[in-house]
């Protein structure tokens, strides 16, 4: 464990900034959004809760992304779309472990997906610990938040009248703590005191697949279908294919699994024809699988009161 100063902070970007990374830092724009910027920080934003997009997966799985042509009915050279060495500071913990989730996906299967490798191996990811709750979150029932496990390079440990603590995640973050100051483990269990009894944590054994079919059909009739909640989710790693109108070029894009086109087989077959059915499927990936890290977006954007919010107070 390390402990560094908000100079120091400045300091480890810069380093990234001379080894060739562009470093995106937290901003708050003039509608009062939150977008990463390039640039070094000159203070943490005190009111910085977390972005509403998913910027940290969309560095990794950008959609839609070109993938491969077929030209004369042969397999041409891949596509690989690339952003350069990007440094993120100021990710949450839920993103990180979000990341997490989707290397498993892409990176550790049967299959490598070298597309999701390239940009992988060329992001630093610097979390941030969270002091407070975002709204909707329970972060911390399911294991990620307020601080990440895993998921980071560098995490750091806000402290209001002392410097900041800091630990690494991989080679990369040892690296770029190896100058500074040591403290003892102990100081993260002090932080951690002061700062959990502000989150909630649910009987994460409740919070099971599949659901009773009362609590589904009662999800069901609020949805509207409009995938907000898949496209602000961290972890939907879920994607279709097709072939870009006139050309020869193959795009992979996000697709939701609560709308009736991603069940649809061919003569217009479905796999899942309801919305009882659909949503039955989206809260086998997040709780049968466990992919949920309880950040709370799909409940912010949601218009029907049918996501994690709805399902939480049936629990409670």
């Amino acid at each position: 464990m390390k402990q560094l100063r908000w100079s120091d902070i400045q300091q480890l970007l810069k380093t990234l900034q001379a080894e060739g990374y562009q470093v995106l830092v937290p901003k708050k724009n003039a509608w009062g959004d939150w977008f990463p910027e390039e640039g070094i920080p000159e203070a943490w934003p005190e009111d910085f809760e977390n972005y509403l997009f998913p910027f940290l997966r969309d560095l990794v799985l950008p959609s839609p992304e070109p993938v491969f042509e077929v030209r004369n009915h042969e397999l041409c050279e891949a596509h690989i779309l690339e952003f350069g060495k990007i440094a993120f500071f100021g990710a949450r913990a839920c993103d990180a472990t979000a990341l997490a989730y989707t290397d498993h996906f892409y990176l550790e299967r049967a299959v490598r997906d070298e597309h999701y490798a390239r940009r992988r191996e060329q992001l630093v990811v610097i979390t941030v610990a969270c002091t407070r709750p975002c709204e909707a979150s329970f972060c911390l029932t399911m294991e990620a938040g307020p601080w990440a496990r895993r998921g980071f390079d560098v995490q750091l440990y806000p402290r209001r009248d002392a410097p900041w603590l800091a630990e690494a995640g991989s080679p990369i973050g040892e690296r770029l703590l190896a100058p500074f100051a040591d403290t003892p483990e102990q100081a993260r269990d002090q932080w951690l005191q002061e700062v959990l009894p502000r989150f909630e944590k649910l009987d994460r054994s409740k919070l099971r697949y599949p659901l009773d079919p009362e609590t589904r059909q009662y999800l069901a009739d609020r949805c509207f279908a409009c995938g907000g909640c898949i496209w602000l989710c961290p972890t939907c790693t879920c994607y279709n294919e097709r072939t870009l109108p006139g050309t020869q070029t193959v795009v992979r894009e996000q697709d939701a699994c609560l709308l009736a086109g991603y069940h649809r087989m061919a003569k217009g077959a479905s796999l899942r024809p309801t919305m009882n059915e659909m949503m039955g499927f989206r809260y086998e990936c997040k709780l049968g699988i466990g992919s949920c890290v309880g950040c709370g977006r799909c409940s912010v954007t949601c218009i029907g009161h049918a996501a994690m919010e709805a399902y939480l107070e049936r629990v409670r």
